[in-house]
């Protein structure tokens, strides 16, 4: 697809675009002369700040400079060297979906992240590895590791922890992505705030082909997988003020929308068009009636829609929603020796899935069931399942004020909480697949007058009888299944200081919920030298263990297969009989450890002049990993979620950059340069990436070693290299561009096959199943951009005009999908916005 003139010319004359980035919050100064009105941005006066290894802060300006076409935590972490992304993150075909993707950090599996949003968990904890399940699964709903979809226009802050995390965070072995809101701090009466509408479509990007294969399937317009014809824009209001002295509130609102066009597989290639929807509402009160006291309400509903098909079934289609509704209240009491927070949540997930068909029924094709050029045709959806999760939680803390103790400076903050959960999974209605007919010869009427629901009378070509009827069937049966679970955590850290050159941080971590009934002790540690005792030179170490969350999908789906049945029939009149079935069951996870992580990391950091550079080691053991395992292979009714899976991970990382932003050509700059090595040793993608059998060895590149010493196939990427680059002209000093570039040189995926070569049959009396083998990666070199211009309208109101454009140069990159095939990122591809702030 090619992107027409008229677009272009649009494009770049509505764009070279944002802000001079004054605090959004703060008043501007006005200075008049006798001849023009000027606005200045107002001088705000900082300290520099002591960086703490394994934190890193994105602004408020971080996050509308930075590329960031869909405007989620997940892409805007691209900047970020202890991130990575699954390797199909950039995939062609689905550049329209809006929803926020899966991240790793140092080597942990998306789920294994905390992700918080104004310090409540936006986690999605019940499927959370379900990304790719199917829609015509019966049983379960996509999903992935976040709740919901988080537009980044509405936040003022985000944090990522990945390395000596504090004690006051828990339930995560990967890292903790914590975003935040900020209380408004204008004049008095002055209401602020912006609106923002960005725009693009598939008519503004392109595709590059590997093959003419490649090619056929993404002109095909019934593939699904490769979303060819689409628009997508997104829309959103922030506004905020002080309506008092001491009162102030937030209103944010946004909505992202794609309408994918797409034609079904049937004969009369009826439309089968998709959209996908995400909208946020956060609305806060603040109220600070003295310096002592400030208290916060808040209230919240996020939630994602979609639309999806079966592109080869007579289907109505299928509704999945998933909703995310909130309350909050946090209140702050200063006294003369601490600082108490308490905070109350109260907070509702939901997700579902709608279906306005029927039962499924499939049916050798005839003169009116026609609607497929194969011998068998299919009608129905797969039913209407809820997931649901209510959460209330209170948590306390106290951060004391410093105190000396032999020479030393102690800095206490001590917490302690409480959190009620409960989930379900529900199906409203019985559920019931008819499978492809055995019986013939029917006119459909019953002995007793009655049409069977699961014939057909018309003529079968293909059999040369008259009259169709199934006699299998599996009835999933309406039920609900539930689980409760309270937990408790308390932790006490110390910040010490001595002789300003030694600091540590010593914490201790304690939580224990009612279903794993684990008592969980954690220790978390960090060591910083500072030998001239500034900032020009430090040296950081820590060791640190992180508890995992609980997933409640595994206690879910231990009762949904009792609620499955399989029935048979001799004939139209006979009665259905069920079918017996091996046991069913599966262990729950209270029957299981809670996985934990061991972490170690050795840092090297540094200030000089106007240069900050840091060298991070971080090494990680993965113990007592949730995994799915089918033990009699025989068996398929019989599954267990065990903790037999162990894996390591190693990460190197190197950050360079500017602290201020330097002048040359009478142009501000702010640079860095980020290259991360990473190397993940683990043989599965997810909890549910089940193995039908136990063993110890595999093949890998043709030689026998055990599982764990295999590279991961995803979240592994050897080497990345990024280079982040923004200008800001003097002369110009509305023009802002923002540049991101990412290198990732060749490297070896890996592929798996069940295809054994002998002599290799049986190790430790276990068979050998599985050979990998590493296949060639081409780099990949991508240069995203963004470029703004702010012009003043009047003297409180701006207008941003933006374009981003991803893969600048419409290089050819390839990735390695889960298929094992080689297929094409994105090409280049351009997003319009405009924005008014006032």
């Amino acid at each position: 697809m090619t992107l027409t003139r008229t677009y272009i010319s649009c494009a770049i004359l509505s764009i070279l675009s944002t802000s001079v980035y004054a605090n959004d919050q703060t008043d501007t100064l006005e200075i008049k002369s006798e001849k023009s009105s000027i606005q200045l941005s107002p001088l705000v006066v900082k300290a520099i700040e002591d960086k703490d290894v394994g934190i890193t802060v994105y602004t408020k300006e971080d996050l509308e400079k930075t590329p960031n076409n869909k405007k989620t935590i997940s892409e805007l972490l691209k900047v970020n060297s202890n991130v990575q992304f699954t390797n199909s993150e950039k995939a062609a075909g689905n550049q329209a979906e809006i929803h926020a993707s899966d991240i790793s950090i140092h080597g942990a599996l998306p789920y294994n992240n905390a992700f918080l949003f104004n310090g409540m968990s936006i986690n999605n904890d019940i499927n959370p590895y379900e990304s790719n399940s199917g829609i015509s699964d019966p049983t379960s709903l996509k999903g992935n590791s976040q709740a919901v979809t988080l537009n980044t226009d509405l936040l003022c802050n985000l944090e990522v922890l990945d390395s000596n995390v504090s004690a006051q965070y828990g339930k995560f072995t990967g890292g903790v992505i914590s975003a935040t809101t900020c209380a408004p701090k204008t004049v008095v009466g002055k209401i602020h705030g912006n609106i923002n509408y960005d725009y693009t479509s598939s008519d503004w990007y392109r595709f590059n082909y590997i093959d003419s294969s490649e090619e056929s399937d993404f002109e095909d317009t019934t593939q699904t997988n490769a979303q060819k014809d689409f628009t997508q824009k997104g829309i959103s209001l922030n506004t905020y003020g002080r309506l008092t002295e001491s009162l102030g509130f937030n209103l944010g609102l946004s909505q992202r929308k794609s309408d994918i066009r797409s034609t079904s597989k049937l004969s009369d290639a009826r439309p089968y068009n998709e959209d996908r929807t995400s909208t946020n509402i956060n609305a806060e009160l603040f109220y600070n009636p003295s310096d002592d006291l400030e208290i916060k309400f808040s209230a919240q509903n996020y939630s994602d829609e979609s639309t999806r098909f079966n592109q080869s079934i007579i289907t109505n289609g299928y509704n999945q929603t998933s909703d995310n509704q909130s309350l909050q209240l946090s209140i702050r009491n200063d006294f003369p020796l601490f600082s108490l927070t308490n905070n109350i949540n109260y907070q509702k997930k939901k997700n579902e899935r709608l279906s306005t068909d029927g039962d499924n029924f499939t049916w050798w094709k005839t003169e009116n069931k026609n609607w497929s050029d194969k011998t068998s045709v299919s009608e129905g959806a797969t039913g209407t399942i809820f997931n649901e999760q209510q959460t209330l939680e209170y948590s306390t803390s106290a951060k004391f004020i410093p105190f000396e103790f032999f020479k030393t400076t102690h800095n206490f903050h001590i917490g302690a909480g409480f959190t009620h959960n409960e989930a379900a999974w529900h199906r409203p209605n019985d559920y019931t697949q008819y499978f492809l007919p055995t019986g013939f010869n029917t006119d459909c009427i019953k002995n007793d007058g009655s049409i069977d629901i699961a014939c057909d009378p018309d003529y079968i070509p293909s059999k040369k009888a008259t009259g169709q009827y199934s006699k299998t069937k599996t009835v999933h049966g309406m039920g609900s299944i539930d689980v409760q679970q309270d937990s408790w955590f308390a932790f006490i850290e110390d910040r010490l200081q001595w002789d300003k050159r030694f600091e540590a941080v010593l914490g201790l971590r304690f939580d224990y919920d009612s279903l794993s009934k684990n008592k969980n002790i954690a220790p978390r540690t960090a060591f910083h030298y500072k030998p001239f005792g500034d900032q020009s030179l430090k040296f950081s170490t820590g060791w640190n263990r992180y508890y995992d969350r609980y997933l409640y999908n595994f206690d879910l789906q231990d009762g949904i297969l009792n609620f499955q049945n399989q029935y048979t029939r001799t004939d139209l009149n006979s009665d259905w009989t069920p079918k017996v079935s091996p046991n069913k069951n599966n262990i729950k996870r209270s029957d299981l450890d809670l996985p934990y992580a061991d972490e170690w990391m050795l840092a090297l950091s540094s200030e000089f002049k106007n240069i900050r550079t840091q060298i991070k080691y971080v090494n990680r053991e993965y113990k007592d990993q949730y995994h799915l395992i089918y033990p009699d292979p025989n068996n398929i009714w019989t599954r267990e979620y065990s903790n037999n899976k162990n894996y390591s991970s190693e990460n190197i990382t190197l950050d360079i950059g500017n602290i201020l932003p330097f002048n040359v050509l009478d142009t501000k700059h702010r640079m860095s340069l980020a290259v991360s090595y990473s190397n993940t040793k683990r043989d599965y993608n997810n909890a549910n990436d089940s193995e039908t059998k136990e063993y110890s060895h595999v093949l890998y590149n043709g030689k026998l070693i055990t599982p764990n010493n295999l590279p991961a196939s995803d979240f592994n990427v050897p080497l990345t290299a990024r280079i982040s680059w923004d200008f800001t002209p003097n002369f110009l000093a509305g023009l802002n561009i923002s540049n991101f570039l990412v290198y990732k040189p060749t490297f070896q995926g890996l592929t798996k096959s069940s295809s054994i070569a002998k002599p290799y049959t049986h190790i430790n009396n276990l068979p050998v199943i599985y050979s990998y083998n590493d296949t060639s990666i081409p780099s990949v070199v991508r240069w995203d951009m963004r470029a703004s211009y702010t012009h003043q309208i009047s003297q409180n109101i701006h207008a941003i005009w933006g374009l981003t454009i991803n893969n600048v140069t419409n290089r050819h990159n390839k990735y390695l999908d889960t298929d094992y095939y080689l297929k094409s990122e994105i090409g280049r591809q351009f997003i319009a916005d405009i924005t008014f702030k006032f």
